[in-house]
């Protein structure tokens, strides 16, 4: 029996949703390149938090933020989620006032 090569990404996409690190692995991959993703300006007042489900929470550091990212950018920011990180799983973002200080 012959067997056909396997991408190592598949092979690992499968190791690390058996282990349940999938999510974690996705949550550093958009911490990792958040500045990159929404801007610097928009990274200098935001910190991506968890993904719970489909949903990314996001912590900002005002309220003036809170309602600019939420009624201006949520859109845009998902978009170029998407077309970066190929991140279709996630379908919304949640704003909260939070710290957004990195350990």
């Amino acid at each position: 029996m012959v067997h056909q090569p396997v991408r190592i990404g598949d092979v690992m996409e499968s190791v690390l949703r058996k282990l349940g690190l999938e999510r974690r692995v996705r949550e550093a991959k958009i911490s990792q390149e958040w500045a990159r993703i929404v801007g610097a300006k928009i990274a200098q007042h935001s910190k991506p938090v968890t993904v719970k489900g489909r949903v990314l929470f996001v912590n900002v550091d005002s309220s003036v933020w809170l309602s600019e990212l939420r009624q201006f950018f949520k859109e845009k920011m998902l978009e170029q989620l998407h077309r970066e990180l190929g991140e279709e799983r996630i379908q919304d973002i949640r704003f909260r006032i939070g710290e957004i200080i990195d350990a």
